[in-house]
């Protein structure tokens, strides 16, 4: 059930990057943000009361940290993204998004059988291989660029750490939080700036991406309640496989030789993951 979720996590995550990306073509980060975390939080909060009874302070505080750290990180892969080129930012921040997890688990005393460590380091090179971009990009590599990319990766990791941290019987409690603070943050730093917050365009996307990317927070801290952090947040960070397959199914991009062998190391890697 674990690896099962778990692959419902990067779908529903692949798949809320793929139309955030269609979104972002004509609205700011700060809009889209701000809309799949308002859109997102509002139908969760009407059903959360009739599926999670359980919960503490403390699972609502982790699940607000949470949070906060998840639309930091994706604050900070965007402006990566703008400064550097997507060859080396998304999949720097998409490893370390999996690694920072699987350190957090192995320092707190879990430890993973050996086929399931192995399948976890085949995801990591999954990975890398089906989220890098085309070499040769003209942009400038900084050290900025490559930090930038390190920091979005830690507050993508961190994220599934800390909602690791919360009892597996608040679900989904803490993804009401989450959403709830981030929208706060947003929401004040866009006061702040006095930017606009309203999106243009076709709205669709907007909200097939809340959707995704709540359900995604939900699938993961459920799928926490049969597994181990470490191989639950590594087959989640897998969601660059999706995206590259939406937009060669959807905007007919092409597939390149390496992203295919990266594909079937994804199926070798989510195998071995769940025979461990």
């Amino acid at each position: 059930m674990a690896v099962l979720l778990s692959l419902v996590t990067s779908v529903l995550y692949g798949s809320g990057d793929f139309l955030g990306g269609l979104s972002s073509r004509r609205n700011t980060q700060t809009q889209v943000l701000l809309t799949v975390s308002l859109f997102g939080t509002l139908p969760l909060l009407c059903v959360t009361p009739f599926i999670g009874a359980n919960f503490t302070f403390r699972d609502l505080s982790l699940g607000a940290l949470a949070g906060i750290l998840g639309a930091g990180g994706l604050g900070i892969f965007y402006r990566g993204l703008a400064r550097g080129p997507m060859s080396l930012v998304a999949p720097l921040a998409a490893i370390t998004s999996a690694v920072v997890p699987v350190t957090w688990d192995v320092a707190t005393g879990e430890q993973p059988s050996f086929v399931c460590g192995v399948g976890i380091v085949l995801a990591l090179i999954a990975i890398f291989m089906v989220s890098a971009g085309h070499p040769g990009s003209d942009l400038p590599v900084s050290t900025a660029t490559v930090l930038e990319a390190l920091l979005a990766g830690v507050g993508f990791g961190l994220f599934f750490c800390v909602l690791g941290e919360t009892n597996a019987e608040s679900a989904p409690w803490p993804i009401v939080a989450g959403r709830t603070s981030a929208a706060a943050l947003l929401l004040v730093g866009a006061a702040v700036r006095k930017a606009s917050i309203k999106p243009v365009g076709d709205w669709l996307p907007l909200l097939g991406c809340s959707v995704c990317d709540t359900g995604a927070n939900v699938a993961f801290l459920f799928a926490l309640k049969y597994g181990q952090l470490a191989p639950v947040a590594v087959l989640a960070s897998l969601y660059p496989a999706v995206t590259v397959l939406l937009a060669r199914f959807v905007l007919s991009e092409h597939l390149n030789r390496r992203r295919i062998v990266g594909l079937w190391v994804t199926l070798g890697a989510v195998a071995l993951v769940a025979l461990g």
